[in-house]
């Protein structure tokens, strides 16, 4: 398989697909609209190329948890290299909001194309980065054929390669070995991750183990006073308890549900916040209460318009940029993505934060950060509603003996704060190499 072949896929196939999927909720919900444009290769109004300079970074991360892992990474590049313009691309809407919130240091922002041709010969002829890195893993075939044609060095950080997405990849791999040759440095997050694309054909004098930024993402931006805002936000008492269930998806929230039912029967003042992973799910979570004949729930947009209808008792987030922030005030927090088979959500933020971790079997996005909190007692694998009912009431009857391991596994996350600047070392060395 060459990428000839991967074109007429994407013409043939994958076309008429991504065309029935995207252009009806466009047309009725509005979805994808703000960034249509840039995924056909055209840049934002606001993005003035003559404002960067000769030497130019372009860092592309798809969505709000690869942007919260690019923000110190894009902080310590800079620190390191000042004269370099930076430019950040992301994959969703969400993720763009998120990083023209965050990243400061960035001198231009745009939506990442789609991987045909000339939509991606179009932005890389106009950005002309001398260095692109990938967050994570985004192996765009036509995106990093153009950038290696243009003279771009081109660099993985924070690689990870997930026990979903490896058979796949290994299947694929005289595809995605053309592609990974093209590659010229592999900062790989484990050492799990470094032989898997070692496997999948990258080159092995160009891996080099750094660690996850997502760790120094959490512990450099611990706001202080958070939790007195955030209990001034919903009017909750500080003695009050809280169960926070952050990054939750459909058939986690039902489980979540009961499991607060069960609690509410022995402790009657304990308070519910759920935080979905995608704010429109709201209207699940809300039927799902409605069907347990359960009162309404407080909203956050409803805290916004003053109106505070509903039940404060639960309380759904339907905002986007708030959960770190809301674990501030947690007694125990349960991460979803992780009772169904996402590979799990961010455990290293409430960690963070000296919280209590109860997670489902699917963290495969979060091995190293399970096992460090696995290993002192700061996380707790579950199994379902019966497990996170058992546990969380574990938690809130001994709370100074898990507060104890949650601290433990506090400083033990810190441990392991310094990724960034490891991978912007690497960048450097890379940016003067051209």
């Amino acid at each position: 398989m060459n990428r000839f072949i991967y074109n007429v896929f994407l013409h043939t196939i994958a076309a008429p697909i991504m065309a029935a999927y995207y252009l009806p909720r466009i047309a009725l919900g509005g979805k994808y609209r703000r960034s249509l444009g840039g995924k056909l290769g055209r840049l934002p109004a606001d993005f003035d190329q003559d404002r960067l300079r000769d030497l130019r970074i372009w860092f592309h991360a798809v969505s709000v948890g690869e942007v919260t892992a690019l923000t110190p990474l894009v902080k310590a590049v800079k620190e390191l290299i000042p004269q370099a313009s930076i430019v950040v691309s992301t994959g969703t809407e969400t993720g763009q909001a998120r990083a023209r919130e965050s990243i400061l240091e960035a001198d231009g922002f745009l939506y990442l194309p789609l991987d045909f041709p000339g939509f991606v010969n179009r932005v890389v002829k106009t950005v002309r980065p001398d260095l692109f890195v990938l967050m994570e893993t985004e192996l765009w075939p036509n995106l990093i054929h153009r950038l290696k044609v243009s003279g771009a060095r081109i660099a993985l950080a924070n690689g990870r390669i997930s026990d979903r997405s490896f058979p796949r990849y290994k299947k694929l791999k005289p595809l995605f070995a053309q592609t990974l040759a093209h590659i010229d440095l592999f900062m790989m997050s484990s050492d799990a991750d470094e032989q898997r694309i070692a496997e999948m054909g990258a080159p092995r004098d160009r891996i080099t183990v750094t660690g996850n930024t997502k760790f120094d993402a959490a512990l450099g931006r611990i706001p202080s006073q958070a939790d007195v805002q955030v209990r001034r936000m919903f009017d909750l008492d500080d003695s009050v308890r809280v169960l926070v269930a952050g990054s939750t998806h459909p058939g986690e929230h039902e489980i979540v549900l009961d499991a607060f039912t069960a609690l509410s029967a022995k402790y009657p003042d304990l308070i519910l916040i759920v935080v979905p992973r995608h704010v429109e799910k709201a209207p699940l979570i809300q039927s799902a209460m409605k069907s347990r004949r359960m009162s309404p729930a407080l909203l956050r947009s409803a805290v916004d318009s003053g109106e505070r209808r509903g039940d404060r008792r639960v309380i759904i987030v339907d905002r986007i940029g708030e959960l770190f922030q809301i674990y501030s005030v947690a007694s125990v927090v349960f991460v979803g993505g992780s009772l169904v088979p996402r590979g799990g959500q961010n455990i290293v933020e409430p960690a963070a934060w000296g919280k209590m971790v109860l997670f489902g079997p699917s963290m495969e996005d979060f091995r190293e950060a399970r096992e460090i909190l696995k290993r002192v007692g700061a996380g707790i694998e579950i199994t379902g509603a019966k497990d996170l009912t058992a546990r969380v009431d574990d938690i809130l009857s001994d709370p100074e003996g898990y507060g104890k391991s949650a601290q433990t596994g506090r400083r033990e996350i810190f441990k392991h704060v310094g990724s960034s600047r490891k991978n912007a070392e690497y960048l450097s060395k890379l940016v003067n190499t051209t």
